[in-house]
């Protein structure tokens, strides 16, 4: 099944970036289920939390117990992140950057798109693309990652939507606009 980021472009298309949400947020309108096979055999699917839940009460055996506790939980922490981020950008930016539930993850340079591209272990075709529109350039590394204060992410986010960068930063940069595809399969 190809990933709805995952479609192929064309030279010369163009595409309208802010409207909707990006396949990285769109993501969070699925649940997470886990197979559960009965009795009877039949499988069903359990929803995360209550998996979880009748783990804990014994009365369902998970050898995989601990990777699917570490995928919930990332997957509530990064939801938390990107809801905090968005709270922060809206109130105390005056939703000026883009926002990263709606914008294209883009690059400056080639090399840059070579290491996002492996960074986020992806095989993806890395496009060239004119912009029109707003840039916003952050430090990936201000991120929420695991498990802080709420102060303390409140904080990081204000400091990446100021632009700010710490040593060693993992610039990214988010866009909001038309874009043409100039080439691909760089």
């Amino acid at each position: 099944m190809t990933k709805p980021y995952k479609q192929a472009v064309v030279a010369d298309q163009k595409v309208t970036i802010g409207e909707a949400h990006n396949p990285f947020f769109a993501f969070y309108e699925s649940a997470s289920d886990y197979p559960v096979t009965m009795q009877d055999m039949s499988v069903v699917q359990v929803k995360a939390l209550k998996f979880l839940n009748q783990v804990k009460a014994g009365t369902l055996n998970c050898p995989t117990l601990a990777t699917i506790a570490v995928e919930v939980t990332s997957h509530y922490v990064m939801l938390c992140r990107e809801l905090i981020m968005e709270e922060i950008r809206v109130e105390e930016f005056n939703a000026e950057p883009p926002s990263r539930q709606r914008c294209l993850y883009a690059c400056e340079t080639l090399d840059e798109a070579k290491y996002w591209n492996q960074r986020i272990g992806e095989d993806g075709t890395i496009c060239e693309l004119t912009c029109t529109g707003i840039l916003h350039r952050a430090d990936a590394r201000l991120l929420l990652g695991d498990s802080e204060p709420l102060s303390v992410t409140r904080d990081r986010a204000r400091q990446y939507w100021r632009g700010d960068a710490g040593e060693n930063p993992e610039l990214e940069t988010l866009f909001e606009g038309d874009a043409t595809v100039t080439s691909f399969g760089l």
